[in-house]
């Protein structure tokens, strides 16, 4: 999946900004894909647990707080995915 300066290869697992690999969790890669499988719409915070996250998972939901934060700082730029008050979470236009 090509959206801007990134590049996901699902089948490799790597992420790439500006052709340079960025080094991310396993967490990350998975939340980064749902994202990007709808590219500039709202994705909710309950689609991204449902399929990042085992359904009977019951630990803190911050917990994706912590992951988008960290992509957010891995990728470089901040403003590339977007909390959507209430919602979720979008990526946006590069």
């Amino acid at each position: 999946l090509r959206f801007g300066r990134l590049l996901l290869d699902e089948r490799a697992r790597r992420v790439l900004v500006d052709e340079t690999d960025v080094s991310l969790t396993g967490k990350e890669f998975d939340i980064l894909d749902a994202l990007l499988a709808e590219p500039g719409e709202t994705v909710s915070r309950e689609d991204i647990f449902s399929r990042v996250w085992d359904e009977h998972w019951y630990g803190p939901r911050k917990v994706l707080d912590v992951h988008i934060a960290s992509l957010r700082r891995k990728l470089g730029d901040p403003a590339l995915i977007e909390t959507v008050y209430g919602r979720g979470f979008r990526v946006v236009g590069p």
